[in-house]
């Protein structure tokens, strides 16, 4: 409210040099309706001191009543002078504001290219972050899985030099398992890698599109 009461006193305030002229009028109107009022007391008086008062006051009334004529006059002339200059401030206003509005239009277009912007950099910066957490987990995962398969190969390969010594056949099964189970840890570390880089290729793709997208709506 009191936001509004300050843009109302600040558009009076505005408006104050175009409306003077016609308050002016306005203030001249009701200083004549109130001098003929006076002045017809003031005569009325006068006309009761004297023998024959009826011509007197006719006369009186009279010119009262043209000087209330001449005021009415002038306050409705003070009325429609500021009704015009309100008008006429108003058309500007709106004129200003249309002349004004491909500036704004062009400054929000701007605002709003750079609001995408900023939250397409923010869209990349998190899939870089999940794509470098992904590339550590499984870079960890690939040395822990290959630590273990290790331990797994020293641990068998003691049991089998145990056991050759009493069944060779023994020995050979438990190092084609051994070899299985290598090759299956292989397999998940290079689909691991291949994840990792089809986020990376995704990120691109993604950043040049963006990229096409903010050239288009500049050039237009």
């Amino acid at each position: 409210m009191l936001f509004a009461q300050g843009c109302i006193a600040a558009q009076e305030a505005a408006l104050a040099p175009a409306l003077d002229p016609a308050r002016a009028l306005g203030a001249k109107g009701r200083a004549l309706k109130a001098e003929a009022e006076k002045s017809y007391e003031t005569e009325k008086a006068a006309c009761q001191n004297q023998a024959i008062a009826f011509g007197c006051m006719s006369a009186a009334k009279q010119r009262r009543i043209d000087t209330r004529r001449a005021a009415e006059a002038l306050l409705r002339q003070g009325r429609q002078a500021e009704r015009h200059a309100r008008r006429a401030a108003a058309e500007a206003q709106a004129a200003s504001r249309e002349a004004a509005a491909p500036v704004r239009e062009a400054g929000q277009r701007v605002d709003i290219e750079r609001f995408r912007e900023r939250q397409a950099q923010r869209a990349a910066e998190r899939e870089r972050s999940l794509a470098e957490e992904v590339s550590r987990l499984g870079d960890r995962h690939g040395k822990l899985a290959a630590e273990r398969a290790k331990r797994q190969q020293r641990l068998a390969q003691r049991q089998d030099a145990k056991l050759a010594k009493y069944d060779p056949r023994r020995s050979s099964s438990r190092a084609e398992r051994e070899r299985r189970h290598v090759e299956r840890v292989q397999k998940i570390d290079q689909r691991r890698r291949q994840y990792a880089e089809l986020l990376k290729t995704r990120e691109a793709a993604a950043a040049a599109s963006r990229a096409s997208e903010s050239a288009g709506v500049f050039a237009r």
